[in-house]
């Protein structure tokens, strides 16, 4: 995409001291969304994913350290802001739903109470009245029946697929131009789920935002998704067309990850699930921090290994194709270096 990105994260790191050691939990992170696209987030748990968009929205508590050469959002730096400046970023431009929404709402407040507080936080509506009319439009807008009498419920009382959609509702309230979905189908039955997903698909048309959309589930980005970002031991390893991703991936992570799914086409095959696990974050490996898992490693990987530029995407492995600058190298011909 030629556009410059709504973000644009460049060298994010994030570190969490220990009394054994330090765990750095991202580890050099480079990602963009662009403007009206769903991108897709994908790997394993503890690959870094909501750890990422948690560290660019300023939401790591202390002890945790999160240092960062840029996170520009609309082209201005916002990696240096006051806490007081980025609580007014959050919610009214950038909102993120998280996994659980039992446990992300307040269980001891209504939802309209819980819409109404982020309303009157970022003063995008002035009276009471104007507030309420606004709630029941969220409510009426994420399909939530009777939204009026809704308001006067509380999380418990809503199944789980209505309280992702009060979630949801509680997201929107600002009219945000991005959206950070994390897991937004954890805990949901499979008709709840494609029930919650073609709804975020439909809310990104019909609103013009841009959607991250931060999963386990490669089949959720296929169906969903524009281009898809892949990470693996707290690094992006591989990124491109959610398409092109799937049907001729790059990387050996991807790989394994699409190769251990069930294929509807041939059931009776059996899954291949990739050997191993992921290295410790407190003793991340000098080379390849996929090596140890991988099928296809040589001596080479043994070498740190760069984010290439490859084709319509990158790949952090020498062998999607030996010649391929790197990112840096990218960069530096972008600046005319």
């Amino acid at each position: 995409m030629s556009a410059a990105p709504i973000l644009r994260i460049r060298g994010l790191r994030t570190q969490f001291p220990t009394d054994r050691s330090l765990v750095r939990a991202v580890d050099g992170v480079d990602l963009d969304v662009h403007r009206g696209e769903c991108l897709g987030v994908v790997g394993e748990s503890g690959s870094g994913k909501t750890v990422t968009f948690l560290s660019a929205l300023g939401l790591i508590a202390p002890p945790g350290v999160v240092k960062a050469d840029s996170i520009e959002w609309e082209g201005r730096d916002i990696a240096h802001l006051s806490a007081a400046a980025m609580r007014a970023l959050r919610g009214r431009e950038i909102a993120l739903t998280m996994q659980d929404a039992l446990t992300a709402l307040n269980p001891a407040l209504t939802i309209g109470t819980q819409i109404n507080e982020v309303l009157v936080a970022h003063g995008a509506v002035h009276s009471a009245a104007a507030r309420r009319q606004r709630a029941q439009e969220l409510l009426h807008l994420v399909g939530i029946p009777e939204p009026a009498s809704r308001l006067r419920a509380y999380p418990h009382q809503l199944s789980g697929g209505m309280r992702q959609r009060a979630m949801i509702a509680v997201a929107l309230a600002c009219a945000p131009r991005l959206l950070i979905a994390d897991e937004p189908t954890t805990a949901l039955d499979v008709t709840v789920q494609a029930q919650v997903l073609e709804l975020l698909s439909e809310l990104r048309v019909k609103l013009n935002m841009s959607v991250v959309l931060v999963t386990h589930n490669l089949a959720v980005v296929a169906e969903h998704c524009d281009r898809v970002a892949v990470m693996y031991a707290g690094q992006v390893v591989e990124t491109g067309p959610a398409a092109r991703v799937i049907a001729e991936p790059r990387h050996p992570y991807t790989a394994g990850l699409l190769a251990s799914l069930p294929a509807l086409e041939h059931p009776e095959l059996p899954l291949t699930p990739m050997p191993g696990r992921a290295p410790d974050p407190a003793r991340w490996p000098e080379g390849c921090r996929f090596a140890e898992r991988c099928p296809l490693r040589e001596a080479a990987c043994s070498a740190p290994q760069p984010l290439r530029v490859v084709g319509d995407g990158e790949a952090r492995c020498w062998k999607a194709r030996e010649d391929a600058p790197t990112v840096e190298d990218a960069k530096l011909r972008e600046n005319g270096a």
